[in-house]
């Protein structure tokens, strides 16, 4: 599918340091490290080069997961790139081709069903902080009826579920209403369960994503 970059290559050609390439993007994102965790683009160059973290975006692409991508960018250097970012602004030109991977599904591991899994990690002020043993919030997922449950500290709570391949969205987020003398990982944890959008199962955990912002992180029990 062509895409009409007229405007920007006429803005791209006034750049002495802007250069075509082709990018082949893998149909899976991998975890990266900036300033917290998130998921950023695998990316090569050439078709028998392994897949390397991209840690820039690319203006005017829509990723979707499960495909594989051969794309035409133009890398443009930037006049006064950032301290702590890429030295490149990357934009589309072309999706020169985008193919529906046969392994994909492999990796869509399914979330277990009506088994508590206990939280491990919480994303505070931007960082991931290991839970205390002392308030350890849980879930649950009941996937045939739509529903979640658990424990987010001192009370128990309730709320419902949908799924959309790697999407993951709950609503509808009631609990129980006991007071305690610290509220602080209860209030917070259920802040962040109704923000979540996307989930990922890495090995024994479930960690679930703002976009590509990864707030929690729960422990799935061995069978």
């Amino acid at each position: 599918m062509k895409i009409c970059f007229t405007l920007l290559l006429l803005v791209c050609a006034s750049f002495a340091f802007s250069q075509r390439m082709i990018f082949y993007v893998a149909d899976i994102k991998g975890d990266c490290y900036g300033v917290g965790r998130g998921l950023c683009l695998q990316i090569k160059e050439k078709p028998d080069e392994p897949y390397a973290l991209f840690y820039s975006g690319i203006e005017g692409f829509s990723y979707e997961e499960g495909y594989h991508y051969k794309l035409e960018v133009m890398r443009v250097k930037r006049e006064r790139p950032p301290s702590d970012g890429s030295i490149y602004n990357y934009y589309l030109i072309n999706i020169i081709s985008k193919e529906r991977s046969k392994n994909y599904a492999l990796k869509n591991t399914p979330i277990p069903d009506q088994r508590p899994l206990s939280l491990v990690r919480i994303s505070k002020s931007g960082k991931m902080e290991i839970v205390g043993n002392n308030v350890v919030p849980s879930i649950s997922f009941d996937k045939r009826n739509g529903r979640i449950s658990g424990k987010a500290g001192c009370n128990r709570y309730f709320g419902k579920v949908s799924f959309d391949q790697q999407r993951i969205f709950i609503s509808g987020v009631g609990s129980t209403q006991m007071a305690c003398t610290d509220m602080e990982m209860e209030s917070l944890y259920l802040k962040h369960l109704t923000a979540v959008n996307r989930y990922q199962l890495s090995g024994n955990n479930l960690q679930l994503y703002r976009d590509q912002e990864l707030l929690l992180q729960f422990i799935v029990p061995e069978n």
